[in-house]
């Protein structure tokens, strides 16, 4: 009966805390009106995106959206899905279930904004919608390119390859 009368034990601390992945997010200005912004990051998305480092199929592939899906197809026609359109509204923003090299059943979202400013557009990205556990650690791991991945897209549309 020893400890009848003595207090509770302090709780184990939250560890929940340390499996919380927070968004990744990065940002560009770009010299153009937001609705040529837009069109450069999708309709130009074959055109900037850097294949060489980031592709399925190695830099001769070709990277489009076609039937509300970013797919990438190989030189010899094989297809590969890098995400599901989930919002599409030109000029302000694009919404993507991101799959790419991982489970379409565990997507993450990645959200693309195109504001107006001074100068141009800002555009800004938003990785966040991990997954728990081991698995949204790999993904967090995974998709940590984002800012040199919009440099190349800030050069393509004129602007000056870093960050904002």
């Amino acid at each position: 009966m020893d400890g009848i009368f003595s207090h509770a034990p302090n709780p184990e601390p939250d560890t929940a805390q340390k499996d919380v992945l927070h968004a990744r997010t990065a940002a560009v200005l770009v010299p153009v009106r937001p609705d040529f912004a837009f069109d450069g990051f999708t309709d130009g998305l074959h055109l900037w995106w850097p294949m060489d480092r980031y592709s399925g199929y190695g830099p001769e592939s070709h990277a489009g959206f076609e039937d509300n899906r970013l797919l990438e197809e190989s030189p010899d026609g094989q297809q590969q899905v890098w995400a599901e359109v989930a919002e599409w509204t030109p000029p302000s923003s694009l919404v993507l279930r991101w799959q790419l090299a991982g489970s379409p059943l565990v997507p993450t979202t990645l959200t693309v904004t195109f504001d107006a400013v001074d100068g141009g557009t800002r555009v800004t990205l938003v990785h966040d919608g991990w997954a728990t556990g081991a698995l949204g650690c790999e993904q967090y791991d995974k998709y940590c390119d984002w800012p040199l991945i919009l440099s190349k897209y800030a050069r393509f549309m004129g602007g000056a390859p870093g960050l904002d």
